[in-house]
């Protein structure tokens, strides 16, 4: 087949696409909001009942069930740095809390720019796939005769697989890439307020 190398290339950029996404969809299983309103209620009751070495217990191991894995909320280790760091101010603690959630989103984030990464790149691949290709079949049809040309043009037909190849991983991984941040920008505001109603309680059950 022609195109045999940039096949295998866009192969396994699919199986690596694949393989991101299925773990972007486990990992973001978590963020249902059903899952941070229950947390934040559990968390900011055991503030109000003062009991914050429960508290802080229940942030290192609170975690959701998806298929065979269980996954911690993101929210749990912003929660759990605020507590350990209660003697800041109001002020500090908001800013310092919402820079813990700035490295949240960064771990929420990997393996996103492979997606953006593939989608873009592999058109080009199987595209640099396909004009090598057709150059190799024009290079053969000028040196056989008539009786061959269909064996030449089942050589270009095989050659622009490799463009739809390129396509077959390129739109997915676009998808997929822009369902992620979309969910993550979704989600940011519900960190924000469960983040404001936290260090609330816990001030005015400290004052």
């Amino acid at each position: 087949m022609q195109g045999g190398f940039t096949i295998f290339i866009l192969l396994i950029s699919s199986l690596l696409s694949i393989k991101v996404t299925i773990e972007k969809f486990i990992q973001f299983h978590s963020f249902k909001e059903k899952y941070i309103n229950d947390f934040t209620d559990a968390i900011n009751n055991l503030v109000q009942q003062r009991d914050l070495t429960e508290a802080i217990t229940m942030c290192k191991t609170y975690s959701v069930r998806s298929l065979f894995f269980k996954l911690s909320i993101p929210l749990a280790n912003v929660f759990k740095y605020i507590f350990n760091n209660t003697h800041l101010t109001k002020e500090e603690l908001t800013e310092s809390a919402y820079n813990k959630l700035d490295q949240e989103i960064v771990k929420l984030e990997k393996g996103l720019g492979i997606l953006a990464t593939l989608g873009a790149i592999s058109p080009f691949i199987g595209l640099f796939g396909t004009v090598v290709g057709i150059i190799k079949s024009f290079t053969a049809l000028s040196s056989v005769d008539t009786s061959h040309y269909a064996h030449v043009m089942s050589g270009i037909a095989e050659a622009l697989i490799a463009t739809a190849a390129g396509l077959f991983v390129a739109i997915p991984s676009v998808l997929f890439y822009n369902y992620f941040t979309k969910r993550i920008k979704l989600t940011l505001p519900l960190f924000d307020e469960a983040i404001q109603n936290l260090i609330r309680t816990l001030k005015s059950s400290k004052g």
